[in-house]
């Protein structure tokens, strides 16, 4: 009896271990738990064997889970087993994202694959999605779209338009890691940037004389002018975060007015433009005729006179695809720094603008996105956040006296190469460096760093203003070469092109 005894304790003991292990087996993926910051419009759960991925706006569920797909959990719409393998992207953003989280090697599908500027990607070599279908897609683990359904069991939602704020949207990066089990690094570089976002705000919060600043946008989509003023919350609390006043016009009760819309800007100390502009090399004249503006020059509309007309795709591929829907929105802090250095100049005065293009007065020699700007990996500037230097002494009437930088993104071994290709550009380039056009709307100290003496030209002049005082930017700006606006306002066509 003792034998058997000792026989069926054994074997009691060798089930513990094996039940033991299963339930470990279960859990082996040790998921990590995160924190949702901004109310973004997703929640994650950690559970035992799975987590849980809600997205609250388009009211799906998404499981994923590392060994086995577990049977007892209701009302979870879709099941990814992770880490994921591959990935597809029908919006630019996730692109952004994983390149910001150094898996730009996970994605080998797109909808549109020469349309992604991501230079870490090669698109010769990646599938190009069907079209959306509503059917699950085998070719990849998951696709990214904007709309949670088009692609069945296998597509995730991701934000695509402006009804988020800036660090809303920038949080989505949290999602996209939870299907490659990089929650925790995705914690990490999102803090870094909220942390440099908020920084930035704070310190634009003393101004004496805040700008006045919109977002605009024509359109003709319905067959009918459209003029608008963009009040999207990524948009307002954009220009509100960068010190401008925060009493944006609501839009317009008839937006095919054109002439109430000009009296509703015509306060702007600069302007923000989203339109559709298709005639590059000549998209400022475009811009004037669209919003008409018969002569702007003479118009007594301090921000025409001055051209501070801004757009956000001054970083652009070789095609000239604009990278800010790629890269842009997942570094709002950046942003934030690109419209600050228009408004308040010398806030940071060596920060060098990213996608930010000056519209007014360039010839659309725009910084293409390449490897003397731009290298892949943990070390890219997408994925690096510099310290900011949080102050209280700003108030946009004297210089910064802070003698660390407040945020700088560009290496030395890139500011090396940026400076090697700055010296092969002609002396015209150079020249036209430290003629930049500013703002005055009454605060032409303020903005435009002073107007300086009048420029001649053959048969005609105009007053030039000095823009951003002794340092480089990489959108390359001109001043115009004839002082006169409409057809002749002589911009040569895009070097992009060539």
């Amino acid at each position: 009896m003792r034998t058997i005894s000792t026989i069926v304790s054994a074997t009691a003991l060798v089930a513990m271990q094996f039940d033991s292990s299963n339930m470990f087996a279960s859990a082996a993926c040790n998921f990590d738990k995160i924190s949702v910051d901004t109310n973004p419009g997703f929640q994650i759960t950690v559970n035992d064997d799975y987590k849980l991925l809600e997205d609250t706006v388009a009211n799906v569920k998404y499981g994923l889970y590392c060994d086995s797909q577990p049977s007892d959990v209701k009302d979870v719409d879709k099941w990814f087993k992770v880490p994921i393998e591959t990935a597809g992207a029908r919006v630019p953003i996730a692109s952004g994202f994983l390149e910001a989280l150094g898996l730009s090697d996970k994605l080998t599908a797109a909808e549109s694959p020469a349309k992604l500027t991501n230079i870490c990607l090669d698109a010769s070599k990646m599938k190009t999605l069907d079209k959306a279908s509503g059917e699950i897609n085998s070719g990849v683990d998951v696709i990214f779209s904007a709309d949670a359904d088009s692609d069945g069991g296998s597509s995730a939602r991701l934000p695509t338009d402006d009804k988020l704020a800036p660090l809303q949207k920038a949080e989505w990066i949290k999602f996209v890691a939870a299907f490659f089990n990089e929650e925790k690094a995705a914690e990490s570089l999102f803090t870094s940037i909220s942390d440099s976002y908020n920084c930035h705000r704070g310190n634009l919060q003393y101004l004496k004389e805040p700008s006045h600043a919109y977002w605009v946008q024509y359109s003709d989509s319905t067959g009918a002018n459209s003029y608008n003023i963009i009040t999207s919350a990524y948009q307002k609390e954009l220009l509100a975060s960068a010190g401008a006043t925060n009493k944006t016009k609501a839009a317009l009760s008839d937006p095919s007015d054109v002439t109430k819309f000009q009296a509703a800007i015509k306060d702007a100390d600069i302007v923000i433009d989203q339109s559709e502009l298709t005639d590059y090399g000549q998209r400022a004249t475009e811009w004037y005729k669209k919003f008409g503006y018969t002569d702007p020059q003479n118009s007594g509309v301090d921000f025409l006179m001055q051209r501070q007309i801004y757009r956000t795709d001054g970083y652009t591929s070789k095609s000239g695809i604009s990278n800010f829907p790629e890269f842009g929105y997942v570094r709002p802090d950046l942003v934030l720094q690109d419209i600050i250095s228009v408004l308040e100049r010398t806030y940071n005065p060596d920060y060098t603008p990213r996608w930010l293009l000056w519209l007014g007065g360039t010839n659309e020699n725009t910084d293409i996105i390449g490897e003397d700007n731009y290298k892949c990996g943990s070390s890219s500037w997408l994925s690096t956040v510099n310290k900011c230097t949080s102050r209280t002494d700003f108030d946009g009437t004297t210089p910064s006296d802070d003698t660390t930088p407040l945020d700088d993104t560009t290496d030395d071994s890139e500011a090396k190469e940026d400076e090697k290709n700055d010296d092969s550009k002609n002396d015209d380039d150079s020249k036209n460096d430290n003629d930049k056009s500013s703002s005055g709307s009454g605060r032409a100290g303020k903005i435009a760093g002073g107007v300086i003496a009048g420029i001649a030209f053959i048969g005609l002049s105009f007053v030039g203003v000095h823009y951003f005082n002794k340092h480089r930017r990489h959108v390359r700006l001109r001043a115009l070469s004839q002082g006169e606006y409409g057809d002749n306002i002589g911009l040569r066509e895009a070097g992009r092109f060539n």
